[in-house]
């Protein structure tokens, strides 16, 4: 057997390499391991537990396991009327249900190095949704896994940034300009349902309609109408290159948490960054024309009062471009979203129960009277009130800025159910 002797010189150049090696090592540790093992710690001495995670991967191969045994199980009972079935949450995250059973209300979770305590105990629920301080802020992993879609926007930034941008946009939304959108609304739904009934005429009386793709052109047309100043023609590259970008990183949402996973350079991370590069000069154009035209003309847009609010104040996490890129990708991103898929969700259960279509019609005869529909009349209209607000399981991610105060929150709920 030979032996290697090092000299003297030799072990002096291998020492910078050793201590960089250690310093790696105990940073992963921590990091992956010890951080996240300490806040477990914590609250498993309060009562809250959880499924056991793995090291790297937290318990993100359980949530594939149970989701894989799930799937035919559902298949081989589901029975004529489920395809209605409003409870999506058995068949997306069939998981949490299953720790619900074993855990409870109250059980912690991990996707790579990110904790989550889930929660749906109605009193501790009540008492997060109730908090008003900025304690309690949005998700940090929120900005860095999904940075490309969100960015520093309202959605995501927390702080005096997002003070900041609540300041300049909830105005945009205050209840006398919602009135002066619904004539736009109408024009947007008019122009879909005239192309619906263009086709059915076009095939001779009858079509096969695939209403998705429709809901989410008429939504983003009302957002381009009231927000941007535009028709839906000019921003159409941007939302069709966002929803490009939701596909692409829905590819690795179970990898969600895995440290470094955003930054290697995989196929679906190549085409996230190109998206997302796409998108910011797409949306900073879009500015830039909107900046030189409204010198012109006394119509404010929604995107007037973003680019105002990016030069009014200077934050280190943002800056004026970014606030620009990342708010209009938030409301691009989450306006249309939500508009396309409860007008989804109106459409699902009128077609399931044919006998709210017969109410839903006579109500807008009885309320319209063959007038054009108006903020007043839309008031009225309860059975559309009904469709929409029908109970729809939502979740609500928030991230302890301070953590030991959502510690004690969770101990006083806790020792309560004790």
């Amino acid at each position: 057997m030979m032996m290697m002797i090092l000299s003297p010189r030799q072990w002096l150049l291998l020492l910078p390499l050793v201590f960089l090696s250690t310093l790696l090592f105990s940073y992963l540790y921590t990091t992956l391991w010890l951080r996240p093992e300490r806040l477990r710690q914590k609250l498993r001495s309060q009562g809250v537990k959880g499924p056991k995670p793995s090291f790297l991967f937290g318990n993100i191969p359980e949530m594939r396991r149970i989701q894989k045994l799930a799937t035919p199980a559902q298949e081989e009972g589901a029975g004529p009327t489920d395809r209605f079935s409003s409870n999506y949450v058995a068949t997306l995250f069939p998981y949490f249900l299953h720790w619900t059973r074993v855990y409870g209300s109250i059980y912690l979770y991990a996707t790579g190095s990110i904790q989550t305590l889930h929660v749906i105990h109605p009193d501790m629920v009540k008492e997060l949704a109730s908090c008003k301080s900025l304690d309690l802020g949005k998700p940090s992993y929120l900005q860095k896994e999904h940075g490309a879609l969100l960015g520093t926007g309202i959605l995501t930034a927390n702080g005096d940034l997002w003070v900041h941008q609540r300041k300049v946009i909830a105005p945009e939304f205050f209840m006398d300009k919602v009135k002066g959108m619904v004539n736009l609304m109408m024009d947007a739904a008019l122009s879909m349902l005239n192309s619906w009934e263009e086709k059915v005429e076009s095939e001779g009386g009858r079509a096969e309609i695939v209403v998705d793709e429709f809901l989410r052109n008429f939504s983003a047309d009302v957002i381009s109408r009231a927000s941007f100043g535009s028709s839906f023609v000019e921003g159409k590259e941007i939302f069709y290159k966002i929803r490009q970008l939701q596909k692409a990183m829905a590819k690795r949402s179970m990898l969600i948490g895995v440290p470094g996973s955003r930054y290697l350079p995989t196929k679906s991370n190549r085409e996230i960054w190109n998206l997302g590069s796409c998108i910011r000069s797409l949306i900073l154009d879009i500015a830039k024309k909107h900046g030189q035209d409204s010198a012109a003309t006394r119509n404010k847009f929604f995107l007037h009062s973003i680019i105002e609010g990016s030069k009014a104040a200077s934050f280190s996490s943002c800056t004026p471009e970014d606030f620009i890129v990342d708010n209009c990708k938030n409301i691009y991103f989450a306006g249309h979203e939500t508009t396309s898929s409860t007008a989804a969700w109106c459409l699902m259960l009128l077609a399931a129960h044919p006998e709210w279509q017969d109410r839903a019609r006579a109500e807008v005869l009885d309320v319209c009277h063959g007038e054009a529909l108006d903020f007043d009349k839309l008031r009225k209209l309860k059975t559309e009130e009904e469709l929409i607000l029908r109970p729809q399981k939502q979740q609500n991610n928030r991230d302890d800025i301070q953590e030991e105060k959502l510690i004690l929150r969770s101990q006083r709920t806790t020792e309560q159910q004790g």
